[in-house]
C-alpha cells in the first residue's frame, strides 16, 4: 500500500511541476512578446473618425491590487480589474478629440462594480454625449446588472437575439458555520460593542440576524432605488416601470414567448437586436471597416489610448497630494489592495515633509480591519494637520468601520450620495480548538510566573480572567472609536453613539447625521482642499508606493490576459467555494496585536473579491 501511496504522491508532484513549467513558459513567451512589443512599437494608431472602444475587463476599483508572482506563473493570472479613474480619464480627453467620433461600450468581459462607482462611470458617459458624440453599448452577449446600468446611459443598446438584458436585484447573502464548527467542537471566543456589529456572525449562528438585515436592507434599497430610477430616466422608461416588471416576471416572459431578448426589447431596455455579424455591420457603417481586420470596425481600446493621449499636467510649485487607499486594514507592511499602517504612514510622511505640499486628500475604499492600525494610520494623518497640512477625506464606494476610523478627524469628509460608510463598532474574535482537542485525547498543561502566561492559547482556550480583560478592551475601544469620531465630528459622545453601535449608513444619510460634510467625488474634495491651504494654482501629486519593473511587467501582462479571455459565468459550486475561501482568508489575515478590529462586514467588499 505504501508504494501505491507513493506513486500516486510522485505523480501529483509531476503534474504540479509540469504546471508550473508549463504557465511559467506561457508567462515568459508572452513577456518576451511584450517587452519587445514596447520596445519596437510606436504611439498606438488613433483612426481619425473612429471609435474608442470603452472595454472594462473585470471589477471596478480605485487602486489596482498587487500580483503575485508565484501565483501568476502558476496560473497565468492575477487580480482582473480595471480602474474607474482610467475609464473617466478616456472619456473626458476623447470627448474634446475630433478624431473620435463615437464611443463603443464593450462590457463582454467586464465584471461590474459597486454602486458609487457605476454612478461615476456612468456620469462620465452622459458628459461624453453633452456635445452630440454618440455612445453605442455593442456587447456581444448578455447584459448583466452593472452592464445593464452603464449600457442604459448609452444612446443605443445593441443585443445579440440569443441573449438577454434584465436585473435580478441587489442582494447580500453570507454562508454560516456554526453547526459545523458545533461538531467539531471549536470555541468561538467572540468579544464585541454595537449590535449591528455583525463581522463574527456566521461563527456563531447559521442564519442572519435581524440587525444585519435591517442594516443591509440600509443601504441595499438605496442602491436599487438610485439603480432602477437612473436606468428608467436615462431609458426614458416609466417611473417604477423595472419594478412593475420583476415583480411579475412570468407573465412578462409569456408576452415574449419565454425570448429574453424579446422581453428586454419590448420593455424599452435595449433598442435592436443584432447578431454579432450584424452588430460588427452596423458598427463599420458607423467608423468604417479597419483594413487590418477585415470584417470590423475602426477604433481603439481605452487602455491604448490613454497610452497614446493622456498628458501630465503641468507641475506648479504647489501642490496636493492625494494618498489611495484601498483593502483590508492590517498592522505593518501591505502591498497594493491592501492598506498596511506603515506603508500608509510612509506615504503621508513623504507627502508632508515635502515642502510643495500644502494640502492632502485621502482617498479610502476600505470596510476596515485592524483598529490598532487604523489608529495609526490617523494619527499620522493628524501629525500632517499639526504641521499646518489641512486634511480631507474622500470616500469611494465604502469607508466604513476602519475605513471611517482613518477618515473621521479630517478636516473635510466628501461622500458619495451612495458610498457605504458608519459601522461604528468593534469587535474582538479569538477560535480555539480545546474542545476539539479534547475528545481526541489531545491536553495541554503547564505552569506560568503570572496569570497572563498562556492565558490565550490555540490548545487551551482562553482563561476567563483573560476574557474579562479582553471585553473590556474591547469596550474601552468602542470609547475610544465615538470620541474620536465626536472630535473630529464636532458632535457629543450620545450623538455618535446613537448613530454609531456598528450600524451602516449611506453617504446622503451619513450627511444628514454629521458623519461627513459634504456629497461629492474625488475632484469635489480636491478642490475643497486647495480652498482650505488656499490654493489658486496648484497641481495633483498622486504619492503612491514605487513600483517594480516587475510589477510593471506583471500588470501589463494580466491586462492583456484578462481582455482575451471571455467572460464566463460563475458556476454555484464555485461561487459557493469562493464565499468560503473569502471568509477565511478574512480571518487568517487578522493581525491585530491587540486582538481588537473594527470591520464592517455588513459591507460590500470594494474589490469584490
Amino acid at each position: 500500500m505504501s508504494y501505491v501511496k507513493g506513486f500516486f504522491r510522485f505523480l501529483w508532484r509531476a503534474l504540479q511541476a509540469g504546471q508550473t513549467v508549463l504557465f511559467g513558459g506561457i508567462a515568459l513567451g508572452l513577456a518576451l512578446v511584450l517587452i519587445i512589443g514596447l520596445m519596437t512599437s510606436d504611439k498606438p494608431d488613433i483612426p481619425d473618425g473612429g471609435a474608442l472602444v470603452l472595454n472594462p475587463t473585470g471589477f471596478l476599483v480605485e487602486q489596482k491590487s498587487a500580483i503575485d508572482p508565484q501565483q501568476f506563473i502558476q496560473t497565468g493570472a492575477g487580480p482582473n480589474e480595471t480602474l474607474v479613474q482610467d475609464l473617466i480619464d478616456a472619456l473626458s480627453i476623447a470627448k474634446a478629440d475630433q478624431r473620435i467620433k463615437l464611443v463603443v461600450l464593450n462590457l463582454e468581459n467586464f465584471n461590474g462594480g459597486l454602486m458609487p462607482h457605476l454612478e461615476l462611470i456612468a456620469g462620465a458617459i452622459s458628459d461624453f454625449r453633452e456635445d452630440g458624440k454618440k455612445v453605442i453599448a455593442a456587447s456581444f452577449n448578455y447584459y448583466g446588472q452593472s452592464d445593464l446600468f452603464l449600457a442604459a446611459h448609452a444612446d443605443e443598446i445593441l443585443l445579440n437575439p440569443e441573449f438577454g438584458a434584465m436585473p435580478e436585484g441587489f442582494g447580500a447573502y453570507r454562508t454560516y458555520y456554526r453547526t459545523i464548527l458545533d461538531n467539531f467542537d471549536v470555541s468561538v471566543n467572540l468579544f464585541r460593542v454595537g449590535k449591528y456589529k455583525s463581522a463574527a456572525e456566521p461563527y456563531i449562528r447559521d442564519s442572519m440576524s435581524e440587525e444585519d438585515k435591517t442594516a443591509r436592507l440600509e443601504y441595499l434599497n438605496s442602491w436599487w432605488t438610485t439603480y432602477t430610477t437612473m436606468i428608467e430616466e436615462a431609458r426614458g422608461l416609466p417611473a417604477g416601470i423595472i419594478d412593475e416588471l420583476m415583480s411579475d416576471l412570468l407573465t412578462t416572459m409569456k408576452s415574449a414567448q419565454g425570448n429574453f431578448a424579446e422581453m428586454a426589447l419590448d420593455a424599452g431596455l435595449v433598442d435592436k437586436l443584432l447578431t454579432n455579424r450584424e452588430t460588427q455591420e452596423y458598427l463599420i457603417s458607423l467608423t468604417g471597416e479597419d483594413e487590418e481586420v477585415p470584417g470590423t470596425y475602426r477604433g481603439i481600446g481605452f487602455n491604448q489610448y490613454l497610452q497614446s493621449e493622456r498628458k501630465p499636467k503641468p507641475d506648479q510649485e504647489d501642490k496636493v497630494a492625494v494618498i489611495t487607499v484601498v483593502g483590508s486594514i492590517i498592522d505593518g507592511f501591505a502591498k497594493a489592495g491592501t492598506i498596511g499602517s506603515r506603508s500608509v504612514s510612509a506615504l503621508i510622511d513623504k507627502a508632508r515633509q515635502d515642502d510643495g505640499v500644502k494640502a492632502i486628500v485621502l482617498r479610502v475604499d476600505s470596510g476596515g480591519g485592524s483598529k490598532t492600525a487604523s489608529e495609526v494610520i490617523r494619527r499620522e494623518l493628524l501629525h500632517a494637520q499639526d504641521a499646518g497640512i489641512p486634511v480631507v477625506a474622500s470616500m469611494g464606494s465604502v469607508a466604513a468601520s476602519g475605513g471611517y476610523w482613518i477618515s473621521a478627524t479630517a478636516d473635510r469628509i466628501f461622500a458619495h450620495p451612495n458610498t457605504i460608510t458608519g459601522s461604528i463598532g468593534i469587535f474582538g474574535f479569538i477560535p480555539t480548538l480545546e474542545k476539539t482537542l479534547g475528545r481526541y485525547g489531545i491536553f495541554s498543561d503547564g505552569v506560568g510566573t503570572t496569570a497572563l502566561a498562556g492565558s490565550v492559547s490555540l490548545e487551551r482556550g482562553i482563561t476567563p480572567a483573560m476574557a474579562k480583560v479582553i471585553q473590556y478592551n474591547i469596550d474601552t475601544g468602542y470609547q475610544q472609536f465615538i470620541e474620536t469620531v465626536a472630535s473630529g465630528r464636532d458632535l457629543s459622545i450620545e450623538q455618535v453613539d446613537a448613530v454609531a453601535q456598528g450600524r451602516v449608513w449611506t453617504g446622503s444619510k451619513a450627511l444628514e447625521i454629521g458623519l461627513v460634510d459634504e456629497i461629492g467625488g474625488l475632484e469635489d474634495a480636491i478642490s475643497s482642499a486647495a480652498e482650505l491651504a488656499e490654493l489658486e494654482t496648484y497641481s495633483v501629486w498622486h504619492v503612491e508606493p514605487e513600483i517594480s519593473n516587475q510589477e510593471m511587467l506583471l500588470r501589463e501582462l494580466t491586462a492583456e490576459i484578462s481582455s482575451a479571455v471571455p467572460k464566463a459565468q460563475t458556476g454555484l459550486l464555485e461561487e459557493l467555494l469562493r464565499n468560503i475561501r473569502k471568509d477565511l482568508n478574512l480571518y487568517t489575515s487578522l493581525n491585530d496585536p491587540m486582538h481588537s478590529y473594527v470591520i464592517c462586514e455588513s459591507c460590500p467588499n470594494p474589490s469584490q473579491r
